[in-house]
C-alpha cells in the first residue's frame, strides 16, 4: 500500500502562467463518420423544400459531438464530410440546370464549397488546442466569418442558404436581420448548437465514467444562448407589433409560364407575346398601379426591335397600365467596342406606349450569363460551355410610378443583399424581384430564392413584388412575410400561368441594415482574427504524458 502511494503523482497547484499541457487529440471512431453524415441530413432538411427550420438549431451537434477532442486534421475530415454531403442535398437542383456537368460539380460542390464547413472544424479545433476556450467562444463568430467569405469572395460569391435562412418562416426570429443581417441568425443558431453539444458531451462523459463523481454541469453556454434567443424573440415582436403602414400601392404580377426550351424559340415569339397580353388584360380589371412581367419575358429586345416594341407599347396603351417588363437588349446598340453582347434588362413602359425608365441587371450569374476575367483567361468549353455573352450594368436604377419610386433586381440579384439594399438607400420604396426559374424545373429552388427573398424585405424593411416565369410569384410585406403566392389548380405554384394582384406597403423607414450594411460581420470577422492572432502568437502547449493525464483525470 505505501509503494502505491509513493507512485501515485501529487496533486498540483494550478498556475495561471505556466504552459498548460494539451490533452492527446483522440482518433476518429467508427461512428464520428455517422455523426457528421447526421448532420448534413438535418442541415439539408431544415432549408426548402423540406423547410424544417427548428432542425437548424441542433443540426450541428452531432458534428461537435464528433469533433470533441479530435486534432485539426481529423476536425477537417470530418466537418468537410458534413459540407459535402450538406451542400449537395441542399443545392441538388443544380443538376437541372443544362451544361452543368460532372465536372462543374467536383470543382464547386467537391472541391470548392465544402471548404467552408470544413475549415470552420479546422479553426474550431486549432483555436481549441492552442486557447483551450470554449467552443461557444469560438464556433460562432468563426462560422459568421466563413460565411461572409462565402458570400463575398471574388468570382465565387455565392451567399445561398446560409444557416440564418433556414428561420425564414419564422417572422420574429427574422427581424434581427433587420440589425445584423442573415449573419445574425447564423450567430445565434451555432451558439444554441455549442450549448447543446456541451450539454450532451456533459451527460455522456458522467455516462462514461460514473466513478470519476460529479462533474460541473457547463452552464455558460446554455444561459447565454438562451438569453441571446430571448432578446431576438422579444426583439422581433416589437418589430412587428409596431404600427403596420397602410397599403400605399396595388401591383400585379404576371405568370407567363413559358417553358425554357421555348423562350427563346422564335416560332413561338408570337404565342408568348399573345399569352403575356391576354394575362395582361386579366390583370388591367384591378387598375393596378404597376403590372410586372418576369425576367427576359419578351422574347427579343424589346427597345430596338420596332416590332417587339410596338407590340408591348400596344398592350400598354390598350390596358392604359404601366409594364414593368423584362427583355434582353443587344449592347451594340449602346456600345460599339463590345460585339456580340447583350444586356439582361427591365423596361417601364408608361400608358402611352413610352419608355420612362431602365434596369440593367449588375450581378451576373459567373459561368451562366458571363465567362470571369474572360478578358485574360480562356476557359475550358468542359466549365463554361453554356456561359452566356451578357454584360453587367452599372447604374441602380429608381423607378417612379403615380409619385412612388421603387427598385428592382432581376433574379440571382436577389441572394446579395449587399446590392439589394442599395436600392432602398436610394429612395425605393417598394422592391420588385423580377426572376426566370425555369431553368431549375420542380426543383426546391424557386422555394430558396423566395425565402432568401423574404430576409432582404426583412433586412431592409421594404415590400417586394415577386415575378416569376414558372413560379413562385408572390408578395412579401416589409417584416419579410409573404402574404400572398400565385397558385394554379391543386395548390400548384411551379409551372402554372396567372396573375396575381395584391398591395404592397411603402417601406418602414431605413433599418440599421439599410444604413451601415453588414457591420455585424464585420465584428465577427475582427473576432475570429483577434481570436486567431491571440493563439498564433501564444507559447504552444505541450502534448500531455500519459501521467499527466492520469493526475488531471483523478
Amino acid at each position: 500500500m505505501a509503494a502505491a502511494v509513493a507512485t501515485a503523482p501529487l496533486p498540483r497547484r494550478f498556475d495561471p502562467g505556466e504552459q498548460v499541457a494539451a490533452p492527446r487529440e483522440a482518433a476518429i471512431r467508427l461512428r464520428d463518420p455517422g455523426l457528421a453524415c447526421l448532420s448534413a441530413g438535418l442541415l439539408v432538411v431544415a432549408f426548402p423544400k423540406f423547410d424544417l427550420g427548428a432542425l437548424a438549431w441542433v443540426a450541428l451537434v452531432p458534428l461537435l459531438v464528433a469533433l470533441e477532442g479530435k486534432g485539426p486534421g481529423a476536425a477537417y475530415a470530418l466537418s468537410y464530410l458534413t459540407g459535402l454531403l450538406s451542400f449537395f442535398g441542399i443545392c441538388y437542383w443544380i443538376w437541372a440546370v443544362p451544361g452543368w456537368n460532372l465536372i462543374d460539380g467536383f470543382l464547386i460542390g467537391v472541391l470548392y464549397l465544402p471548404q467552408y464547413v470544413a475549415l470552420w472544424g479546422l479553426g474550431l479545433a486549432w483555436l481549441r488546442r492552442l486557447t483551450g476556450v470554449s467552443p461557444a467562444l469560438v464556433a460562432p463568430p468563426l462560422w459568421v466569418t466563413l460565411e461572409y467569405l462565402r458570400s463575398n469572395v471574388p468570382l465565387l460569391a455565392f451567399p445561398w442558404m446560409l444557416l440564418g435562412h433556414s428561420q425564414h418562416a419564422y417572422p420574429s426570429l427574422i427581424q434581427i436581420s433587420s440589425v445584423t443581417g442573415a449573419y445574425g441568425l447564423g450567430f445565434l443558431i451555432v451558439l444554441v448548437n455549442t450549448a447543446v453539444a456541451g450539454i450532451v458531451l456533459h451527460l455522456l462523459r458522467r455516462s462514461s465514467a460514473p466513478a470519476a463523481g460529479p462533474r460541473r454541469f457547463p452552464f455558460a453556454a446554455p444561459v447565454a444562448a438562451a438569453a441571446l434567443l430571448a432578446a431576438t424573440l422579444l426583439y422581433g415582436q416589437a418589430v412587428l407589433l409596431s404600427a403596420t403602414p397602410p397599403e400605399e400601392a396595388t401591383i400585379a404580377l404576371v405568370q407567363g409560364n413559358i417553358p425554357q426550351n421555348q423562350k427563346w424559340d422564335r416560332s413561338r415569339r408570337q404565342m408568348i407575346l399573345d399569352r403575356y397580353a391576354a394575362l395582361t388584360r386579366e390583370a388591367a380589371r384591378s387598375s393596378p398601379l404597376l403590372i410586372v412581367w418576369p425576367e427576359t419575358a419578351v422574347p427579343g429586345d424589346v427597345e430596338h426591335e420596332p416590332e417587339l416594341k410596338r407590340a408591348i407599347a400596344r398592350v400598354a396603351i390598350e390596358t392604359r397600365s404601366h409594364l414593368l417588363v423584362g427583355s434582353a437588349e443587344h449592347a451594340k446598340f449602346s456600345r460599339r467596342d463590345v460585339g456580340d453582347r447583350y444586356y439582361n434588362s427591365l423596361y417601364l413602359f408608361a400608358p402611352d406606349g413610352a419608355i420612362r425608365g431602365q434596369y440593367r441587371k449588375i450581378r451576373l450569374v459567373p459561368f451562366g450569363e458571363y465567362e470571369p476575367l474572360g478578358s485574360v483567361l480562356t476557359w475550358p468549353r468542359a466549365i463554361a460551355a453554356a456561359t452566356g455573352k451578357f454584360l453587367a450594368g452599372e447604374r441602380y436604377t429608381r423607378f417612379a410610378v403615380g409619385g412612388v419610386p421603387f427598385g428592382a433586381v432581376i433574379c440571382w440579384e436577389a441572394i446579395f443583399p449587399d446590392l439589394f439594399r442599395e436600392f432602398v438607400r436610394g429612395g425605393a420604396r417598394f422592391m420588385i424581384v423580377a426572376t426566370n426559374e425555369a431553368w431549375f424545373e420542380k426543383t426546391a429552388a424557386p422555394y430558396q430564392l423566395l425565402a432568401m427573398s423574404a430576409f432582404r424585405a426583412a433586412e431592409n424593411g421594404v415590400a417586394i413584388a415577386r415575378a416569376a416565369n414558372t413560379g413562385v410569384s408572390a408578395l412579401i410585406d416589409p417584416f419579410g412575410r409573404v402574404t400572398r403566392r400565385l397558385t394554379g389548380p391543386g395548390g400548384r405554384d411551379l409551372f402554372v400561368e396567372g396573375v396575381l394582384v395584391g398591395g404592397v406597403s411603402p417601406a418602414r423607414g431605413p433599418t440599421p441594415y439599410t444604413l451601415y450594411g453588414d457591420v455585424f460581420a464585420y465584428i465577427m470577422v475582427a473576432v475570429t482574427l483577434l481570436v486567431w492572432g491571440g493563439a498564433r502568437f501564444r507559447p504552444r502547449r505541450r502534448r500531455a504524458s500519459p501521467d499527466e493525464e492520469h493526475g488531471a483525470r483523478h
